[in-house]
Order: structure tokens, then C-alpha cells, then sequence
């Protein structure tokens, strides 16, 4: 099975042939296009401010004459980039990138000790910080560190020269610059020294190593992910083509450190789009205030707002509550019968001609019955969803982990499809994307063009349509390994190129892929079944009453869980029932509490329609336990889940216990 429009060596070819594969002039290439359009936008005493494409470039190119001539930064030199989301992310990337140095980014809240490993690791010449607090840490870490510059430090004269001013870096530490600072030594050089940058610029090619970014350490140990320059344009050739924007506002919300982030944030402005600056904090309001066609977010963020839309239906009175949720019940069955009679309705085995007109018929009759009740909900609850999203989101793009299929299957009936793909740091990041005009919902759609993919059981044979497989792709944006580690690096990417992602998927009778799950995530009972444990468990936390869920249950008869209640939904069962709020020890060690979330739980994962008989979890802990990044999390908020099972292995064993 594969998909490919041209071999990637063909591509790597013509790449080297035109010589644009590089940031640098990629960049360029926009500016020319562009320059006089609002590029970059942020929220200055609460108003959107935007800068042009020139402007952006004219920052980016006097930063990094200063960072040649001050810092001394040459090509194929690391440099550290610790911040948050904002336009001086970009702009700091972009003048690493014009001088042909790598930069290491990550964010201002990594944990202290997952940064410290990838600075001793990464051992980068200069570090890029968001704030002065930062400093120690990086000078702990990095005792040879040549320089380090804070984006939002005080004016400091003196510290570049390792004078006493407030970052002044003292006792034969390295010099502390701020990017004031070091802009306007740059705007200083720059009338008689602009033509070194642009020298810089054209001596970068596509093979050279563009960023090194370490994996979240969900399964381990981060990574460093080496990617070069010719790595980064195949994504941003394909992404447009896949979804047909230009000149469109958009809104940023991911750490620009995450792939997907970082990578879209670069087909924005391949684009002409004008990228809003957001947070979490200001989120509503900003998706009102800029109404944006593109958006790209992790699974998360739909589950939450998936839940809000149900907590303020149970806030209705009992009557127009009972008839919200009927409605949208129809809803839900209207919309699969429409995705039906649309082909949108993916099916793993081609069905036959008979059954295939019987299902047709069906949904005709479902879609042609239930439309008023659909309209009604559409009134009532789905139009409010819309509004609250700006209005106008036309490719809300989701990655970072799958998507719930309740969470999927609303926003498809609200009329807000989700434009869910697959990928991976390693591969820069898209491997699969849906096709945002016929959104195949449950999959990550087709692979994108230019790459290949191929499926192979446990012996490694390859897998027919609709048998789960391990998956492997090749294609010209494949990394070019790991940092400075040759053996990891050689047990995923092969001498021919091909790429073990080390997660379980199979392939849909359209062509489309479903990613079942990491292989760590299988879970393997005493019984011989293997159980994909993060399908269940987002199947789980899709409910409105369950914050997060845990599924355990490798080497035992049965599967158990650790479910965090939602707090909310736990106070009002608390009320109803008569016990005191004030106590959430009490609550959850209730019987009728734990009786509640028992059958919840069993209802959920005893679905036959999703879940196989042994899938159904038998045993449940409620669990308060807070859920921290740097231990039972990633920083992208994905389960480390042989930390988890290390940290709560007794808790585990009483589970099981006789």
C-alpha cells in the first residue's frame, strides 16, 4: 500500500536543482509577494496591532547581523530559543535561520528538569530566553555558554560587555544582551553592513540542519529531532494545496516549539495571512475579535469546548434541558445519515453492491425524517457553537493525538467539521491530512502526496485493507536523525529511508488512515487480546462527567481505571445525593458515588459498537490526584504511561486485588 506522486529522491532532485528549498529564501520569496501586508498581529492595551511582511523581514535581518557580529553566530552553530508564542518567537527563528545557524527551541514553562537535559544534550553556543528568571537555570546547565539574550529583560547598557547592570553577567559569566539591545546594535551596523546578512542568507542550502527540536518525552527521554532546511519545504508545498487560503486572517495558539505549530505558522505566511497572537486566557474573546478561517489546535481543546456546550445545556431548565439534549441526540443521527448518503461515512472493507443500496435507502429515509429536528437543534444549540467560534472557521485543523469519535461526530453535526490530520515531529510535521471537502470523519484522511506508506503485522508482512498494521512512511521530509544519537536513530529510519512511526493503524476501503494508537500504548492481556488503551480513554474523557481517564490493565485478566471526576459534575451528583461538597475524599469513597461512575464507565466502554467484550473496564478507581507535566504528562499534555504506572503501581495492584 502506498501513496506516492513522485519518489522523494526525484523531489530531493529538483529541490537541489532550484535552490529554494531553504527557510531563507523561502522567506524571501514571501516578502517579495507580500511585503506591504499585515503579517504578524498582537494584542497591544487590548487591541490587535499587526506589522507588515517588510517589517518582519527588516526585523529578522537586523537581529541577526547583531547576533553575527555581537554574539558571533555562524553557520551550523546551535542557538537555544526558550519562549512562548509570540511575534518575537518568530522573528528570533527567522534571524537564526539567515545565518545558517540551527536554532533549539522550547518553551518558557518547560520543567526544570526536562530543560536542563536538552541544554546539556543540545550544548547550543548562545540561548535565546523569554525573562531574566530563566537565566541561572541555563547558566547551571550550560558552563561554557558563549551568550544569552532576554527577549523581555530590562535595557541593561553595560551587560553586553558584562558591565553591572541588572543582567549584567558578572564573575566571568557569559555577557547577557536584551533584544532591545541587540536590535539596536544591529540597527547601528546596519547601513554599511546590511550586504553580510544577505551573503548569510544565499550561502544556506537544503541539506543543512534548519532547528533541532526534542520530543515531548511521552515515551521516554526527549529526542532531538534534527530536520533540515529542504525537510521543511515539502510540508509547506502540500499544506496549501490541501487547503486553498490566502491572504486569510488566522489565529496562533499552539507553543510555536510544537511541530504542527510551527509548521503552520510558516504556511501562514507562504500564504499572505495575517497571524493573531492568542492564549488561552483571551481565546473567546479573540476568536470574535478576529474571526479566523484557520486555526490549529490539539484534540484537547475541542473536548473542552465539547463539554462546555453540555454543561450549559444541564444548566437549562429540567423541560428545555430534556428537549436540548433529545435534539441534539437526532442531530447526531441526521448527521450520520447525511455523511452516509455523501460517502462520508468511512467503512474498513469495501461493503457490496446490495448492502451498499440497503444503507443508502436507510439513511434516506433517516436524513429526510430527522431534518426538522436537525434545523431545530442547529437553533437552539449549534448556531451558538458557530458564533462562539468567530463565525467564519472554515478549517479548524486538529493534531497532536486523535480525536474523540463523540467530540468528532458533534462538531460534524454542529456544521463545524474538524480538519483532523496525523504526523509527526519526525516527519515535519503532516503525514496525513483529511480533505477539507469531503472531511472522512474517524480518520486522519489520505497521506499526503509525495509520501509513502506501508502497513506490516508482528512478522512484518504487509497488511490488507482493514487489518491493523504498524505503520511506516518515507518521503522528503523525514528528519535527517536524532541529535547526537546514532543508535535510536537507527531503530526507526532505515538505510532505505523508511520511517518506523511505531504506531498501529489500518487503512479505510477509500485509501483514508486511522491511527489506532502508540504500540507502547497496546495493552496486552493475560488472555492474549491486545487493547489500544488511548482510544478507550479518550472515548472516556469525551464525557462530560470524566476530567481524565486512565486505562490499566497490561498482564492482568481485565482491564481497570483510574477516572479523575469533573469536579462540577461531582459537587452536583454530591448535592443530589445529600453529602458534603467540602470534602472530595468522602465524595469519591461513596458508594453511590462510585456506583454513578461505575456504570458510566461501564456503559461507555461496553458499547458494542466501538468496543470489543474485553474492552469493557470492570474495575474503577476514582482518583483527585493532580495530573503534572514532567511527571505523568508531557508538555504536550499526552500520558507518560509507564511514569504513571511506576508512580501508582500499588495503587494498581489493590485494583487487582482478591
Amino acid at each position: 500500500m502506498t501513496n506516492a506522486a513522485a519518489s522523494p529522491a526525484d523531489e530531493a532532485e529538483a529541490t537541489r536543482t532550484t535552490g529554494a528549498a531553504t527557510l531563507p529564501r523561502l522567506f524571501a520569496d514571501w516578502v517579495a509577494r507580500y511585503g506591504a501586508e499585515p503579517a504578524l498581529s498582537r494584542r497591544v492595551d487590548d487591541v490587535f496591532t499587526a506589522f507588515t511582511y517588510d517589517e518582519l523581514d527588516r526585523r529578522a535581518r537586523v537581529l541577526a547581523l547583531s547576533l553575527a557580529r555581537e554574539l558571533g553566530v555562524c553557520r551550523g552553530e546551535l542557538v537555544a530559543l526558550i519562549s512562548d508564542n509570540r511575534p518575537e518567537w518568530l522573528v528570533c527563528s527567522l534571524a537564526i535561520h539567515f545565518l545558517g545557524a540551527v536554532d533549539v527551541p522550547r518553551a518558557s514553562d518547560t520543567p526544570p528538569e526536562i530543560l536542563e537535559a536538552i541544554l546539556r544534550h543540545a550544548e547550543p553556543a548562545v540561548v535565546i530566553v523569554e525573562a531574566p528568571a530563566q537565566l541561572p537555570q541555563v547558566r547551571e546547565a550550560l558552563p561554557g555558554l558563549r551568550a544569552a539574550v532576554v527577549i523581555d529583560g530590562p535595557r541593561c547598557p553595560g551587560a553586553g560587555a558584562g558591565g553591572d547592570g541588572a543582567l549584567a553577567a558578572g564573575d566571568g559569566a557569559c555577557p547577557v544582551y536584551t533584544l532591545a539591545e541587540l536590535t539596536t546594535l544591529g540597527e547601528a551596523a546596519w547601513p554599511e553592513s546590511a550586504g553580510e546578512v544577505e551573503r548569510r542568507r544565499a550561502d544556506v542550502l537544503p541539506e543543512d540542519l534548519a532547528t533541532i527540536i526534542y520530543t515531548s518525552g511521552t515515551t521516554g527521554a526527549p529526542k532531538g529531532v534534527a530536520l533540515t532546511h529542504a525537510n521543511y519545504e515539502h510540508n509547506l508545498r502540500e499544506l496549501p494545496n490541501l487547503l486553498h487560503i490566502e491572504r486569510e486572517p488566522v489565529l496562533t495558539l499552539l507553543q510555536p516549539w510544537h511541530a504542527l505549530e510551527r509548521q503552520m505558522q510558516l504556511m501562514y505566511l507562504s500564504k499572505g495571512c495575517c497571524v493573531h497572537y492568542s492564549d488561552l486566557l483571551h481565546l473567546r474573546g479573540d476568536l470574535t475579535a478576529v474571526r479566523p478561517v484557520v486555526m490549529a489546535t490539539v484534540p484537547e481543546l475541542w473536548v473542552k469546548l465539547y463539554k462546555g456546550v453540555f454543561l450549559r445545556i444541564a444548566g437549562l431548565k429540567p423541560a428545555r434541558r430534556g428537549l436540548a439534549r433529545w435534539l441534539v441526540a437526532r442531530s447526531l443521527t441526521s448527521a450520520r445519515a447525511r455523511r452516509t448518503l455523501s460517502g462520508r461515512e468511512p467503512t474498513v472493507r469495501q461493503r457490496g453492491a446490495a448492502r451498499r443500496a440497503v444503507d443508502f435507502a436507510w439513511a434516506l429515509v433517516e436524513a429526510a425524517a430527522l431534518a426538522p429536528f436537525h434545523a431545530l437543534a442547529d437553533r437552539l444549540v449549534f448556531r451558538e457553537v458557530r458564533a462562539g467560534l468567530g463565525g467564519r472557521l472554515r478549517f479548524p485543523c486538529v493534531g497532536g493525538g486523535p480525536l474523540p469519535d463523540a467530540v468528532d461526530e458533534f462538531f460534524d453535526a454542529a456544521g463545524m467539521p474538524l480538519l483532523e490530520g496525523y504526523g509527526m515531529t519526525e516527519a515535519i510535521v503532516v503525514i496525513a491530512m483529511r480533505d477539507p471537502h469531503r472531511r472522512m470523519l474517524r480518520t486522519a484522511g489520505h497521506v499526503i502526496r509525495g509520501m509513502e506508506h506501508r502497513l506490516a503485522d508482528e512478522d512484518g508482512r504487509p497488511c490488507r485493507p482493514g487489518d491493523v498494521g504498524r505503520l511506516h512512511v518515507r518521503g522528503p521530509n523525514i528528519m535527517h536523525g536524532y541529535y547526537k544519537d546514532p543508535a535510536r536513530t537507527a531503530e526507526v529510519l532505515g538505510e532505505d529511508g523508511w520511517f518506523d512511526t511505531r504506531d498501529l493503524a489500518l487503512v479505510h476501503a477509500d485509501g483514508s488512515l486511522r491511527v489506532l494508537g502508540r504500540l507502547d500504548d497496546t495493552l496486552v492481556l493475560t488472555n492474549g487480546e491486545n487493547v489500544n488503551a488511548p482510544y478507550l480513554e479518550n472515548e472516556l474523557c469525551a464525557n462530560e462527567w470524566i476530567d481524565r481517564a486512565v486505562v490499566v490493565g497490561e498482564g492482568r485478566p481485565y482491564l481497570s481505571a483510574f477516572v479523575a471526576p469533573s469536579r462540577t459534575h461531582l459537587e452536583g451528583l454530591a448535592r443530589s445525593l445529600g453529602l458534603n461538597t467540602d470534602e472530595p475524599a468522602a465524595l469519591i469513597a461513596d458508594e453511590r458515588v462510585l456506583k454513578h461512575y461505575r456504570s458510566l464507565v461501564n456503559a461507555i466502554s461496553g458499547d458494542r459498537r466501538r468496543f470489543a467484550p474485553y474492552e469493557r473496564v470492570h474495575h474503577v478507581r476514582l482518583w483527585l490526584e493532580e495530573f503534572r507535566i514532567g511527571r505523568e504528562l508531557s508538555q504536550t499534555l499526552k500520558l507518560r504511561r509507564q511514569e504513571f504506572l511506576r508512580l501508582y503501581s500499588c495503587e494498581i495492584d489493590e485494583l487487582y486485588a482478591p
